[in-house]
């Protein structure tokens, strides 16, 4: 059947974004909005805490010039971090992938103004198979001891009850300024530290006059001598300890562990239900 040309000439114009619609099938749609992404884990290389309002952040950059800035092609953020390992996914766009350019992703762990960890080598991308990340992340300095309430070992796995004679023992060194505060066994402590590398010491080392139980005083006592003859310190399987001038192990602290993801996830309230 012949269709009359009067047909032909009066059907509607198709409009140009009509037009592209039926051809986007056909050549396929723009390269500059595919959207890729990278997935990944981060660990700490060593096995130390993290505080509970850190910030971990990953980074895919394109690697310029040794004297140019890198570029910002797409981020993850975890807030809080939570517990290693660490896993993300950076979403970025294909197109602004260039061919012959360098491109790297980048991991920290930041609270506030404080860099705690870092990695410190140089992961490409893009180079080859797409198979998932391992980064590494290195304390940065001394950062990651401070601004922690560390607890006498075994506390941290077996708290004190509230209506023990002894309360928990606790130091925190202050991440601004060269204090820390803390408590032994029956009073409150204040004073100041030394931190240079791998060595440490307390002085001016002030308390409260509280009067508990005959033992528990005396536990206190041998604390409080013990804080005093610290001059270094080391971390070993997650608990920080506290070293005399010989290298023996005076004191071990530790931080209460974080719940696991799923754990965590279990505690909070479900969507809808009432809280009591």
């Amino acid at each position: 059947m012949v269709v009359p040309r009067r047909c032909l000439l009066s059907a509607p114009l198709l409009s140009a974004s009509l037009l592209a619609s039926l051809l986007v099938p056909l050549i396929g749609a723009p390269a500059t909005g595919l959207a890729g992404s990278l997935e990944g884990t981060a660990t700490l290389k060593v096995a130390m805490p993290v505080p509970e309002t850190a910030l971990f952040e990953a980074q895919l950059q394109e690697l310029g010039a040794a004297d140019a800035p890198a570029r910002l092609l797409g981020k993850a953020r975890l807030k809080p971090a939570g517990v290693s390992p660490f896993r993300f996914r950076i979403p970025y766009v294909e197109g602004m992938v260039r061919p012959g350019h360098r491109y790297s992703v980048r991991a920290v762990i930041s609270e506030v103004d404080r860099l705690l960890f870092t990695t410190d080598t140089v992961q490409p991308v893009f180079q080859g198979a797409a198979a998932p990340l391992r980064l590494e992340l290195v304390p940065v300095g001394d950062a990651p001891l401070r601004g922690l309430t560390w607890l006498l070992a075994p506390a941290a796995s077996q708290p004190v009850p509230l209506e023990a004679a002894r309360q928990e023992v606790q130091l925190r060194l202050d991440p601004v300024s060269p204090t820390f505060s803390g408590s032994a066994d029956c009073n409150r402590l204040q004073g100041s530290f030394r931190l240079e590398g791998d060595r440490l010491s307390f002085s001016a080392i002030d308390h409260t006059m509280l009067q508990c139980e005959p033992g528990v005083l005396a536990d206190e006592r041998r604390f409080l001598v013990d804080l005093e003859r610290v001059r270094g310190w080391r971390f070993v399987a997650h608990q920080f300890e506290l070293l005399d001038d010989s290298g023996g192990v005076l004191l071990k602290f530790e931080t209460r562990p974080l719940p696991s993801a799923p754990a965590a996830a279990a505690l909070r309230p479900s969507a809808g239900r009432p809280q009591g």
